[in-house]
């Protein structure tokens, strides 16, 4: 009985700083959300990897490209997509096609879509603090996600500025060997876009095939 109190005592210490721990995680990214939020018109700046070392030959793929968000709806551009959120429609506009694909937007196929970048977290996940590391100057404090169900997704981590609470990085494991990783380059609090930023006229793209 002696050698099984301290084991009893360690067991339970264990559970409390775990429990902590999660608090302390989701608490951030709350902190964090919140924080995002507030800009009244956000843009941010980013770049993209997806990786696969499984595969024969290895999958590398890097792209940089700009997220603006008002609400729910989105602006998504990189060189090889544009891809717009309007209420409940999705448009994916292929330039190189010149192509647009309309079709409705379902959020449950969306996954980590970016109309939930700030709140995706909110369900279906548990959660602990990833330790820190300073990058370019920059405490970044890393939260852990693990999907409570999910056949696709093995982790998420997120990386927020220790001083501002904004989103630093998203990197996400695949169950099949991808990796995804979202580094965030730069955010426009109170950006300032056209006014038809977030609309689609078909009369924009009159030499496009427009599939609906």
């Amino acid at each position: 009985m002696r050698k099984l109190f301290p084991i009893i005592v360690a067991a339970l210490c264990a559970q409390v700083l775990l429990a902590q721990s999660n608090k302390e995680a989701k608490a951030l990214l709350q902190e964090s959300s919140q924080t995002m939020k507030a800009y009244p018109a956000m843009e941010i700046g980013f770049t993209y990897t997806m990786e696969n070392n499984r595969v024969d030959p290895p999958i590398i793929q890097k792209q940089e490209g700009t997220l603006a968000l008002k609400g729910e709806d989105y602006r998504l551009k990189t060189p090889m997509l544009e891809q717009l959120r309007v209420g409940t429609k999705l448009y994916n506009i292929l330039h190189e096609d010149e192509e647009v694909q309309i079709s409705e937007y379902e959020e449950e196929e969306m996954g980590m879509s970016p109309a939930r970048l700030l709140s995706f977290y909110e369900k279906g996940y548990s959660y602990k603090m990833g330790g820190s590391e300073t990058i370019n100057g920059k405490k970044i404090t890393y939260v852990i996600l693990k999907p409570i169900a999910s056949e696709e997704i093995d982790k998420i981590m997120i990386g927020i500025v220790a001083n501002t609470k904004e989103v630093y990085s998203m990197k996400q494991w695949g169950t099949n060997g991808t990796v995804t990783t979202l580094i965030v380059n730069s955010i426009t609090k109170n950006a300032k876009w056209p006014a038809n930023q977030f609309q689609f006229k078909k009369s924009d793209f009159a030499d496009y095939y427009i599939s609906e």
